[in-house]
């Protein structure tokens, strides 16, 4: 069993690589949730199945500054993607992990969706 930091930056390392099994294999079985300002699942697979489509776009991940406070993982982030061009897109991301069970049950990232909108229209 890991300790909260080590799991989320984990998890960050997974995803940075693309590696989506490994990210998966961090994420609770059950009472997983994730929200940001495009998307919302509560099902682990869904979520993982979302980001293996669109998680090509990311290039590089930079953290900045990671806080700490008991189960809770505070992450100030910087996702190097390319659209239609290059983009550095400042990201905090808030991981709660259940630290019983040794996973992530929970992620919340905060960042400006604009661009992202643009290509995946979220109003259907």
């Amino acid at each position: 069993m890991s300790d909260p930091q080590t799991l989320a930056w984990q998890y960050l390392r997974a995803i940075e690589v693309h590696d989506y099994d490994a990210a998966r294999s961090l994420l609770s079985d059950r009472g997983f949730f994730y929200k940001s300002p495009i998307s919302q699942f509560s099902d682990a697979d869904a979520f993982v199945g979302h980001m293996s489509l669109s998680g090509s776009i990311l290039q590089r991940i930079e953290v900045r500054r990671t806080f700490v406070d008991g189960p809770d993982v505070c992450q100030f982030l910087v996702f190097h993607v390319q659209l239609s061009e290059k983009m550095a897109v400042d990201l905090v991301q808030w991981v709660h992990v259940d630290v019983g069970a040794g996973c992530i049950d929970r992620i919340e990232a905060l960042f400006d969706a604009h661009p992202y909108r643009l290509l995946f229209d979220a109003s259907g």
